[in-house]
């Protein structure tokens, strides 16, 4: 038998398994990173003298929440451009900036925007690694992953063409060797805790020859492929350049398929492209404060979940959104479905948690090892202190950190079995000088960008 190295006791058990189980005051046990037992009851087993106790007494244990869509260097870059529409916030907070960015940027980027994550219980983040004025940006952003302690997925982009990010552009064989390279370097590798996926960033800055041989490679070495999709600016990209929606372009080029993440899907999904969607299995991550902020549309969520589509929760990039906290996320999430269908039964907390769960790890293909309290998956999750002034009186646990809970609920997280913050303090890095270094970073960025701030901190 193997030595539990972590028992987490007399705690609500929120388990996200097939029968949606809850235990009230239960126990679960870890032993390498992963799920030994989850039970009703007291634990009175007995444990070696270095397994870690923890008192969940009065607390609740969720799965980690699973971030399907951030930008993780955009931390440098809150608050830049906002209030604009799409197409001018892309030139005022984005063109000014990526080809500035340095190794250093996107190390520190990364740092900031895990801590977050962590802080919002977060244990899984797919970042859309888009910006390379460098060689071995990403690199930077995966050391990061791995100094934090954070589950992550790399999502290559390939930007080959376009007139935005010009500063970033680069040949469509050098962005392909580099997907190339990081896979064979990082994906899978860990213990499974870094994968690297393969991103062609939109219809307007990746050539179509880009997109095949994207979908090539991702095939090649079984990983997955990810997009941005159907919003205003893609679609009108797409039908300057081809004359039809980018996602009927997608479908036409033999680019749609069950391993693909579409990102946003928002404005201009009709009962077409749902069925174009559901008919190649094609995921959908659902960004909708990002949205908002945009002013970019709101999903029709359940009109997607109805089709069976399968669909997860994203943050996007802290640049539009101008956060990577997935509480806030829930409840945005459940608060614009009911007002767009002027009806508040049209989705319930239960689907909302699930889409950041279970439903986010289908959704990247590994429903098998994350997602759900269960015995034999990775020992990824949050244990939430409903006693604060937001959240008691506590009724349905789900309920509360879906309406109720902030980030500053989330007292603990565990990723792969290890505490990475505990009573709210992060035990892997030195939180303090990480900030104080981004910030730094952030002030030099927005110098050689002249981009105008108010003041230095």
């Amino acid at each position: 038998m193997s030595i539990v190295d972590l028992v987490i006791e007399d705690v609500t058990i929120v388990t996200m398994d097939p029968s949606r189980k809850i235990i009230d005051r239960g126990f679960i046990t870890i032993s390498n990173g992963i799920i030994d037992s989850v039970e009703s009851g007291l634990f009175s087993k007995k444990i070696s003298s270095s397994t870690r106790i923890i008192d969940g007494s009065r607390k609740v244990l969720f799965p980690g929440l699973i971030n399907t869509h951030t930008h993780i260097f955009q931390t440098l870059l809150r608050g830049v451009g906002q209030d604009l529409p799409v197409w001018e916030w892309f030139s005022v907070a984005l063109d000014t900036a990526v080809g500035h960015l340095t190794l250093e940027d996107c190390y520190f980027g990364a740092l900031v925007g895990s801590l977050e994550a962590i802080k919002s219980g977060t244990t899984c983040v797919l970042d859309y690694n888009y910006p390379h004025p460098l060689p071995m940006m990403a690199d930077e952003t995966i050391r990061a992953f791995k100094d934090v302690g954070i589950r992550g997925i790399l999502a290559r982009g390939i930007i080959d063409t376009g007139e935005a990010h010009k500063s970033i552009i680069q040949s469509l064989d050098s962005e392909l060797e580099d997907c190339e390279r990081l896979i064979k370097k990082y994906h899978g590798r860990d213990d499974g805790m870094i994968h690297i996926w393969v991103a062609p960033y939109t219809i307007f800055s990746t050539s179509e020859e880009g997109f095949r041989r994207a979908k090539f490679l991702a095939d090649k070495y079984n990983t997955r492929l990810t997009v941005h999709a159907a919003t205003p600016s893609t679609i009108e990209a797409a039908e300057k350049l081809y004359g039809v929606g980018d996602l009927q372009h997608e479908e036409d080029i033999g680019f749609l398929g069950s391993n693909l993440l579409a990102v946003h899907c928002t404005t201009g999904i009709n009962k077409k492209s749902l069925d174009q969607l559901s008919k190649w299995g094609v995921q959908v991550s659902h960004n909708p404060v990002s949205n908002a902020y945009l002013g970019e549309g709101i999903a029709p969520v359940c009109d997607m979940l109805d089709s069976g589509i399968g669909v997860c929760l994203g943050t996007d990039g802290p640049a539009s959104n101008n956060n990577m906290d997935m509480i806030e996320t829930l409840k945005v999430t459940a608060l614009m479905q009911k007002v767009d269908a002027l009806d508040p039964s049209v989705i319930n907390a239960q689907k909302v948690l699930e889409m950041a769960t279970i439903d986010g790890a289908y959704c990247l293909g590994q429903e098998d090892c994350i997602g759900s309290i269960e015995v034999g998956k990775k020992a990824d999750m949050m244990i939430v202190d409903p006693w604060k002034p937001n959240s008691i009186a506590l009724n349905d646990p789900v309920a509360s950190l879906v309406y109720s809970c902030t980030q500053e609920n989330v007292d603990t997280v565990i990723v792969d079995g290890k505490i990475v913050m505990e009573n709210r303090i992060i035990s892997t890095i030195d939180e303090k000088s990480v900030l104080l270094e981004a910030q730094k970073s952030a002030e030099v960025l927005w110098e050689k960008a002249e981009i105008d701030f108010v003041s230095k901190l």
